[in-house]
């Protein structure tokens, strides 16, 4: 199974655990995972907590745009630039699409 994440509330939310949880899960069985970063959920760039996702294996990907907006860094060698719109290219791709706001 495909799963996508996106992502747009700030870290430190009550979602965060929730996702990570999620995605340990889907990922001890190997199901594909992508977590999408937009918005706000931008700041999880920042969260050094965040690089857990990728380490468990997920695909991380995050808006450029809202980052840049934000004045995020984007040299995190982690997550992946895209945008909302490369976003909008790829939903239709998963079995299942999560957002948490």
């Amino acid at each position: 199974m495909k799963v996508l994440f996106v992502i747009t509330s700030i870290p430190y939310a009550k979602d965060y655990n929730t996702v990570l949880n999620l995605v340990k899960k889907l990922r001890e069985k190997d199901h594909e995972v992508v977590v999408f970063f937009s918005g706000n959920g931008v700041y999880y760039l920042i969260s050094p907590e965040a690089r857990e996702l990728s380490e468990l294996g997920a695909r991380v990907l995050f808006c450029s745009h809202s980052a840049h907006q934000r004045g995020v860094p984007t040299d995190v060698g982690w997550a992946e630039s895209n945008s909302t719109y490369g976003l909008s290219q790829i939903i239709g791709e998963y079995d299942r699409v999560l957002v948490f706001n």
